[in-house]
């Protein structure tokens, strides 16, 4: 499974005891800041409040349906609720939800990337980001699990913790399959070229089949409301963003990827499939950057792998993406996460 683990900088990096204590320092704050903000002010609060005191109830609803039903609605969400539900009032749950998440996500992001602590800081403020520890709390908690595993010494533990966060939030199913694609790649132990060449021929494929499956109407909404999924039509009935703008700038992340040459891109090729899986979506389904915002970190890092001119090319990319991002937002409550009272 060390094939899916993004390969980055190895060089020593200056500082000693504070390189030690930063990432656990910045990781208390981090989480703190965000477990303490408001309850009511933001989207979707009251609904993880209804979680927080109710997911047993939703739980047996669920089980009246089947284990098929259970399995399809992110059995461990509700689990972990009703579990902390047990201990604290709800108001509390969503905060220990926030802090723990927001504190492993944070720490083993830095802690694990020493070389790029500071990039790693700035890329934990992006709005991408900080959504999981504001509005879209499940997901959050899904990805400190994800990377638990995905950063895990023991094969086991991290096949473990990566399948575990898809019965948290649904969107880490798709992760976790690529990612077992790539490690299936890896062990026909072919030559890099070989290798690049059958990942572009997998993924023509893929595109091809969705293509076809979203013409006859088989889509991933299609797929949950037969399991009788609540990420059915419920969930994902929104618009699609045919802007365009965020498939040209990921589409050019991904070029920097194959610019920066073969070897390069045969080291990553699992933050490669997550941006390919999501450019063949783009324009299919309203999930499709939901499921990338739950790989993002995994390309974020290997954008910090690039050789030197991509990689400066790709953290001005990602800094004019941020700062646009936020400046659409001024006007907003709350930057956009708040609700209009």
């Amino acid at each position: 499974m060390t094939a899916i683990l993004v390969k980055t900088s190895s060089a020593r990096v200056p500082g000693g005891l504070l390189r030690k204590i930063f990432p656990l320092l910045f990781a208390i704050c981090y989480a703190t800041i965000l477990a303490s903000l408001p309850i009511d002010v933001f989207k979707d609060r009251a609904n993880y409040l209804i979680y927080a005191q109710l997911s047993e109830d939703i739980l047996a609803r669920y089980e009246a349906r089947g284990l098929l039903t259970v399995l399809a609605n992110e059995p461990l969400w509700l689990y972990i609720n009703i579990g902390l539900n047990q201990i604290v009032n709800p108001d509390m749950v969503l905060r220990v939800i926030i802090f723990v998440s927001a504190f492993i996500v944070s720490f083993l992001l830095v802690r694990k990337n020493p070389y790029h602590m500071l990039w790693m800081v700035a890329f934990l403020l992006m709005p991408q980001v900080l959504k999981n520890h504001i509005t879209h709390l499940r997901q959050g908690l899904a990805l400190s699990v994800f990377l638990l595993g995905y950063y895990a010494g023991n094969k086991w533990v991290r096949i473990c913790l990566m399948f575990a966060a898809c019965f948290i939030h649904t969107t880490f199913l798709f992760i976790a399959a690529l990612g077992l694609g790539i490690w299936g790649l890896s062990r026909l132990r072919l030559p890099s070229n070989l290798q690049v060449a059958l990942f572009v021929l997998s993924f023509t494929l893929l595109g091809i089949a969705l293509t076809t499956f979203a013409e006859l109407g088989f889509t991933l909404i299609t797929i949950a409301d037969s399991l009788g999924a609540r990420q059915g039509a419920a969930e994902f009935e929104t618009a699609i963003d045919t802007s365009g703008f965020g498939f040209i700038f990921w589409a050019m992340i991904l070029l920097f990827f194959i610019l920066a040459g073969k070897d390069f891109l045969s080291e990553q090729l699992f933050p490669s499939a997550i941006l390919i899986f999501y450019l063949l979506l783009y324009f299919l389904t309203p999930v499709s950057a939901r499921i990338f915002e739950s790989g993002l970190f995994i390309v974020l890092t290997a954008g910090l792998a690039l050789p030197t001119g991509y990689r400066y090319a790709f953290i001005g990319s990602m800094a004019f993406y941020t700062l646009l991002q936020y400046a659409m937002r001024l006007n907003e409550p709350w930057l956009g996460w708040g609700i209009y009272l």
